[in-house]
């Protein structure tokens, strides 16, 4: 097994100790493809029992809460609160595992967290923490908040500790390991959703139902821990580096000081000097170069690179954001919708289907297609010598992301049409009516299943270009901003149902007086525009890139071949593509 050689992110006169280097128990293993795939196993196995667990508790949460004496805005705002401190403290999750503890530790840490806050509310259904079943919001939030924290350590190093696992079997391990990485996630939050909601509301009591849902779920984290333990002799693990977050920002200091020095020096000099040598110049260095120590700075060449690496990273983040605002319809806008249609799928309406189970579908079709991709379609492409890059694959998930608000948004003006045109019913949702026009629930599937394809394409190579992309002291970190990146896309998209209500999305009983099809349409004309952009600045690039250069620059060259050699397969041709 290779060790890491580059000081990555290391100040001058750094000893060597603050470099990521493999730990001694782990720099014996060579390259085994057997002892990688069991490492890996033990790792998307704890990740599929913790992804139950945190499901199942978003699935339920409401009805939990509801039905201890809690309001409808107490119990949906508990919900997101739950859900913004899981992708906030992901970061923080990253942080933790780069600069302190490594990822294996910060997994053990999380891990432990999930099962002390799953015993506790566990305690509560059964009324056994407090002196009743019905504990306070102050009381849970201690709770929701020990959950969310380990669900955003897990989640910031779950991905980057398991792609280290096969690596070295080159891009295609690591393109296989991130679809099996959102495969096991999925089939947790089918397991979760599907199964434990049913445990939960049957009986639909909180010491009943839901005292076997939280303690099944708390079974589940205690199981992923223990897996995770047990797979301790295959890992392969790396010492943190010193604090990489806080040298990260120290070179972005000094390349912001450095260049404004330059600037104040060159014209207090001479304002046509100031011209002549504007920094702005082809061969003049780039306002992070001047953290270098060849430009005035204390960092070595290699770690302010890094730090530019990771400007990509964020950059492409960022473009996923409308993305990310499609994605979370699932729980808002779809869900909004559902409830509007007919429900009802016996002739007598015998059988009604819940609004929440058509998220299954998505998760159905991302169990199916992945098996797909990684068995036939990605093998039968690359034996024809075509490459499917990561942003190829990120430009499809785009699109059909697109289309998914697209069917959405024709879904709802039929079905206004059909309430306009009389064709409406009334029905009951947990004790609560609701106006609905006569088209099926089930026409909702088209968009679930899009929305699931595009988790395929977008989510999985996001993911995997996260990982390929940032300097390895900083992977677990640059997870923790993918995580709050979709964190943000969720706050964004909560701000803009509030920016459009009532006039487009009024009260539950004025539903087909606003215009939800007009917000899903709005959703993917964001979304359109940004793939055009993507697009455009894809076939540049190609363009670009097949023609031959006229002058180069050596040292450049050769860090590009060292880059090429150390990259994956899969990522070799776009790593970097238009946002360097």
């Amino acid at each position: 097994m290779e060790s890491e050689r580059t000081p990555l992110l290391n100040k001058t006169g750094a000893t060597s100790t603050s470099q990521p280097n493999i730990v001694s128990q782990s720099s014996s293993l060579q390259w085994d493809p057997v002892r990688s795939r069991k490492a890996a196993t033990f790792v998307l196995l704890a990740l599929t029992l913790e992804r139950l667990a945190y499901y199942a508790l978003l699935a339920n949460l409401l009805v939990f809460l509801s039905l201890g004496g809690n309001t409808p805005k107490e119990a949906m705002t508990a919900v997101l609160v739950v859900g913004a401190i899981a992708h906030f403290s992901a970061l923080g999750g990253g942080w933790l595992a780069d600069g302190a503890l490594g990822r294996y530790w910060t997994l053990i840490l999380g891990l432990t967290l999930y099962v002390v806050g799953f015993s506790m509310l566990t305690a509560v259904a059964g009324g056994i923490l407090w002196s009743n079943t019905h504990a306070s919001l102050p009381q849970l939030y201690t709770i929701f908040t020990c959950i969310g924290i380990a669900a955003g350590t897990v989640r910031a190093n779950f991905p980057s500790f398991g792609a280290e696992q096969v690596r070295h079997g080159g891009g295609e391990s690591v393109r296989k390991f991130f679809n099996w990485y959102y495969w096991c996630v999925n089939s947790g939050s089918l397991l979760g959703v599907g199964l434990l909601s049913l445990v939960a509301q049957e009986p639909a009591t909180v010491a009943g139902g839901f005292l076997a849902a939280w303690g099944g779920a708390g079974a589940g984290v205690t199981l992923a821990l223990v897996l995770l333990a047990m797979g301790k002799p295959y890992y392969v693990m790396y010492r943190p580096g010193s604090s990489p977050l806080l040298s990260t920002l120290k070179i972005l200091q000094q390349g912001i000081s450095g260049r404004w020095k330059l600037r104040r020096s060159t014209v207090q000099r001479s304002p046509a000097l100031s011209s002549r040598s504007s920094p702005a110049s082809a061969n003049a260095p780039s306002w992070l170069d001047y953290a270098k120590m060849r430009y005035g700075g204390s960092y070595h060449d290699s770690s302010v690179e890094d730090v530019k690496k990771l400007g990509s990273v964020l950059l492409l983040l960022i473009l996923l954001l409308p993305y990310w605002l499609v994605f979370f319809q699932i729980e808002t806008g779809f869900q909004e919708q559902g409830v509007h249609l007919k429900i009802g799928l016996a002739p007598d309406n015998t059988f009604n289907i819940p609004t929440s189970w058509l998220s299954l579908f998505d998760q159905f079709f991302i169990l199916g297609l992945i098996p797909l991709l990684n068995g036939f379609v990605y093998p039968a492409v690359d034996r024809r010598g075509v490459r499917v890059t990561v942003f190829g694959r990120i430009a499809v998930g785009m699109g059909l992301s697109l289309c998914a608000a697209i069917s959405a948004g024709l879904l709802e003006t039929i079905s206004m049409q059909h309430w306009h045109d009389g064709h409406h019913i009334e029905q009951i949702i947990h004790n609560r009516k609701y106006n609905a026009s006569d088209v099926s629930v089930l026409w909702q599937v088209p968009q679930y299943c899009l929305v699931g394809m595009a988790e395929v394409f977008a989510g999985v190579a996001g993911l995997e270009y996260v990982y390929s992309t940032a300097p390895k002291p900083l992977q677990a970190v640059a997870m923790g901003l993918l995580s709050t990146v979709e964190g943000l896309g969720s706050l964004l998209g909560t701000a803009l149902i509030g920016a459009l209500s009532p006039a487009w999305i009024p009260q539950d009983r004025d539903h087909f007086q606003g215009h939800l099809d007009y917000y899903f349409f709005l959703l993917a004309g964001i979304q359109g525009v940004t793939l055009v952009g993507f697009s455009i600045s894809l076939f540049i690039k190609c363009c670009s890139s097949s023609r031959p250069a006229v002058v180069l620059d050596s040292s450049r060259v050769s860090n590009n071949t060292r880059a090429s050699n150390s990259a994956g397969a899969t990522t070799t041709t776009v790593i970097g593509f238009g946002l360097d």
